[in-house]
């Protein structure tokens, strides 16, 4: 009676196990074409040169990928992720669009350096790549900058930033800055820091951002509402009191 169970367990057990074989393995391969890739480039290296790398038959390789775009298309899914849920933990309490903007980049470059593989192949190999446009990896980038639209939108409305300023190109502007700064580290051999002239940098773009008057915007709104109450009460204070102050001023004159 009690064989059922046993094996039952013992089932469970290998199934466990053989799972945990083949994400291990899984991660080899992922690991060994991110270093073939960055070190080669994509074009140079060859199914082959993954699998001995990961010490693996071709023919194993092919059981978890159909081929190197395969893998080239899924090596930035995790790191990307990452991203997203670290960006949502970085920004949470802070106040202040240009405060949000200022943690947004430099959290974000120096997620960069600390991983250069990954970000040589998103920005190297993986955004020149005509499938890129279909896959997770892209959906969850624009899930990544999709956060600066919140923050341009929120600085608009409190007046920070420039009252008629679209958050749509603002994005593009400040993503087009980021990814001219990676990308040119990334080909000078990471030779230098990415935070070096990063607070002029970021200056540069603030100012273009940034409303001249900053107060100016967010008072406007109170001020019509104030206005709007005053109007109110001023008219119920004209027909309230118009009488005993005439009546004041004609006692004085008679007096």
């Amino acid at each position: 009676m009690l064989q059922a169970p046993i094996l039952k367990v013992a089932i469970g057990k290998l199934s466990m196990a053989n799972k945990g074989s083949k994400e291990k393995t899984k991660d080899r391969i992922i690991q060994s074409a991110k270093k073939l890739f960055a070190e080669q480039g994509f074009q140079k290296t060859t199914v082959v040169d993954i699998s001995k790398q990961a010490g693996l038959s071709e023919a194993a390789l092919y059981e978890y990928f159909q081929g190197k775009e395969d893998l080239l298309l899924t090596i930035p899914q995790l790191w990307v992720s990452e991203l997203i849920q670290g960006m949502e933990e970085q920004l949470f309490g802070i106040k202040g669009a240009d405060n949000k903007l200022r943690k947004y980049l430099w959290w974000y470059l120096r997620r960069v350096e600390q991983a250069p593989l990954d970000a040589k192949i998103v920005y190297l190999f993986l955004k020149t790549n005509a499938n890129f446009l279909k896959t997770e990896v892209y959906a969850n980038v624009r899930k990544l900058y999709a956060y600066l639209l919140d923050i341009f939108e929120e600085g608009r409305r409190t007046g920070e930033m420039k009252p008629d300023l679209d958050p749509y190109l603002a994005r593009d502007i400040f993503v087009g800055t980021m990814d001219h700064m990676v990308t040119r580290w990334l080909l000078k051999d990471m030779s230098y820091s990415l935070f070096d002239n990063l607070e002029k940098t970021f200056d540069l773009m603030l100012d273009a951002f940034r409303n001249p008057r900053p107060f100016e915007s967010s008072a406007q709104a109170e001020g019509e509402i104030q206005s709007a109450s005053e109007s109110g009460s001023g008219e119920e204070a004209s027909s309230g009191q118009s009488a005993p102050e005439a009546g004041r001023y004609l006692q004085e004159a008679q007096g």
